[in-house]
């Protein structure tokens, strides 16, 4: 690594050491941009952590634990040696051949994990606690090797194959997803410092400018250079601060070189190194707090409060690099990410946008009537078809010019003026027209075919956690109705929200669990009888819905509501009305034929009513079964 030049080490001293009141800027500033786009901050925060890019190890209440594989890699943020993964001991068994250690460890470690409460925050039921526990007891892995087995027959083939997949899923998850993500999602904090409105599609911004893969190199020679300094003692704190604006260099020029970007990386911090390890402690108050709240305040306050205020401190290292001319700062040149374009520039360079807007007002699609009523507050298209392509495509037409128009009116990024411009906008590669109108016909096929979507969901978990087919569900035929109704529902009561992806999620998890809490009520009340308990989950309302089914039941809605029920509209609207309309009278008729059929002959049994009684791994065969000797215990 070449050293700066003296004079300009000299220049930098004189600049500096901050004050803690200049550090307190950045976090005003920082709270700033917390307060104006908290929704999508808290958002990519939460994914980031889902991932294992961000904050992972302050999300206690998940029981998220450091990320150990193969291959090395650290957290931009820091190492926690407080939180271990006890699975990797396992993984670490296979990995030297000592099979039969690393099953009776993960056998320890899975009963323990589902009996002794320590789980996710104690609970031992629900898909979270199951997932979480599976990895962490390192019983997925036993899992996997032991479905290898089974096709090769071969312990030593079985061990080459196991170590393949790790390196491969690793380089899919971690090089492909994660570390991408710890660059996009500064981009979007960088944005959220600068404009008013940020819209979520830029998070796609390496997938616009084509940099996907480059950036995930320069994430991945970071890790690599700096788990060679964490080698050494002082390496281990002082590279930190060395390559820690790396992922927001690559934010800004995904064209630049992985040695780039840590070579301009050092430099920039070069005598800034005391003043950011300033900056970070002085959230140690919200981080112990944080931990005492079991790791809710560390997601939803501490660490979009920390990104929105290292952003602020990077955009001040930045603007004082170029200043003092540092080699390589020519590379930071996507200058509208920090500051506004001037108006005229921005009309000049989005006049075709102004015209097709100025067309769209001076030509609108008028609705009356009862159609107006159920297209604008139902999404819902009742009478003749005519004219509803046409409103369709008005109306995401008119959707899509907004962020345009913002963007002319200084309120968002310019992405015409990015650097990285491609000839095609980027709304136009990620979007989809979910503004839609759905007629009753198209709803009624949606909830058969959500309501067996659902039925297959719940047959595939019950067959995993026992191994045996159960026909679930309230009814006798393949669907499941809270599924329908709940997939149908949020696509007619919430549709005002959808040009609102964040209210639209929080909207979508109310009326989800709305609809399944009454529907366990009514079925109790009614029939006596319970078909799902969620007691001992985190999180539950009297066993009948629960924050994991919330959560699911909003991401799941959220796809339905902006890719899978559109999709499904325009092929619907293909079919033959007579064809369509018949195959939608033969399943009504024959769903009120189960419905009444199981008013009198209620549907219960093993696996359907008693659910909450079941041994899951009663029946189960042990996890050496059909292993050679050499993996027996």
């Amino acid at each position: 690594m070449d050293k700066a030049p003296e004079d300009m080490a000299t220049a930098k001293e004189e600049n500096l050491i901050l004050r803690f009141d200049e550090i307190r800027e950045f976090r005003r500033s920082g709270r700033k941009t917390l307060k104006k786009h908290y929704g999508l901050l808290l958002i990519l925060i939460m994914i980031g952590i889902l991932l294992g890019a961000e904050f992972s190890e302050e999300a206690l209440f998940m029981h998220i634990t450091e990320n150990r594989s193969l291959l090395p890699t650290v957290q931009p943020m820091g190492i926690s040696d407080h939180f271990e993964d006890p699975g990797a001991e396992v993984l670490a068994d296979i990995l030297s051949g000592n099979v039969v250690e690393g099953i009776d460890l993960s056998d320890q470690l899975e009963e323990q994990f589902s009996t002794s409460g320590g789980s996710v925050l104690g609970h031992t039921q629900g898909v979270l606690a199951a997932l979480v526990n599976t990895v962490t007891s390192g019983h997925l892995y036993v899992k996997v090797l032991q479905s290898i087995f089974t096709i090769t027959k071969s312990p030593e083939v079985s061990l080459i194959i196991f170590v393949i997949l790790a390196i491969l899923i690793f380089t899919l998850v971690f090089v492909g997803i994660r570390d991408p993500y710890r660059v996009m999602m500064r981009r979007m904090f960088l944005e959220a410092r600068t404009y008013d409105k940020v819209p979520f599609y830029h998070i796609f911004h390496l997938k616009h400018a084509q940099r996907w893969v480059r950036a995930s190199l320069c994430i991945v020679a970071m890790d690599f250079f700096y788990f060679l300094w964490f080698l050494t003692i002082a390496g281990a704190v002082i590279k930190r601060y060395s390559y820690y604006l790396v992922p927001f260099i690559v934010a800004e020029n995904p064209d630049i070189r992985p040695m780039e970007a840590l070579t301009l990386s050092r430099r920039m911090m070069d005598g800034h190194k005391i003043e950011c390890f300033k900056l970070e402690l002085t959230f140690i108050g919200w981080l112990a707090l944080g931990f005492l709240t079991g790791g809710f305040l560390n997601i939803f306050l501490y660490g979009p409060y920390k990104m929105a205020s290292v952003s602020e401190y990077y955009a001040y290292v930045r603007k004082l690099a170029i200043e003092n001319s540092i080699p390589g700062t020519e590379m930071l040149d996507d200058t509208y990410l920090y500051e506004h374009a001037e108006e005229y520039r921005l009309r000049s360079i989005y006049k075709d946008i102004e015209k097709e807007q100025e067309y769209l007002d001076e030509h609108p699609f008028v609705l009356t009537g009862v159609k107006k009523f159920f297209a604008e507050n139902l999404g819902m298209w009742v009478g003749s078809l005519e004219g509803k392509e046409e409103y369709q495509n008005h109306q995401n037409r008119e959707y899509h010019l907004s962020g345009a128009v913002d963007v002319i009116h200084g309120l968002a990024y310019p992405d015409r003026l990015d650097p990285r411009y491609r000839s095609e906008a980027l709304v136009h590669r990620v979007q989809t027209s979910f503004i839609r109108c759905y007629t009753a016909w198209n709803l009624a096929l949606m909830f058969f075919l959500f309501a067996f979507i659902g039925w297959i969901w719940e047959v595939i978990l019950f067959v995993i956690q026992t191994g045996e087919f159960v026909n679930r569900g309230t009814l006798y035929g393949p669907w499941i109705p809270i599924y329908g109704f709940g997939g149908t529902m949020i696509l007619v009561v919430v549709c005002k929200l959808r040009t609102k992806p964040v209210l639209e999620f929080l909207s979508i998890a109310l009326v989800s669990d709305a609809v399944e809490y009454f529907t366990s009520y009514f079925l109790e009340k009614s029939t006596g009888m319970r078909w799902w308990d969620y007691s001992g989950y985190f999180l539950n309302l009297d066993g009948r819905i629960c924050a994991e089914g919330l959560f699911a039941f909003a991401a799941l809605g959220s796809m339905v509501v902006y890719f899978l029920a559109p999709l499904l509209d325009s092929w619907f609207m293909r079919i033959n009305h007579k064809v369509l309309r018949t195959i939608t009278v033969v399943l009504i008729a024959a769903f009120c034929t189960d419905v009444v059929y199981a008013h009198f002959h209620p549907h219960t049994g093993k696996g359907i009513t008693d659910m909450g009684a079941l041994d899951f791994s009663a029946g189960l065969p042990p996890d050496d079964a059909g292993l050679p000797k050499e993996f027996h215990r």
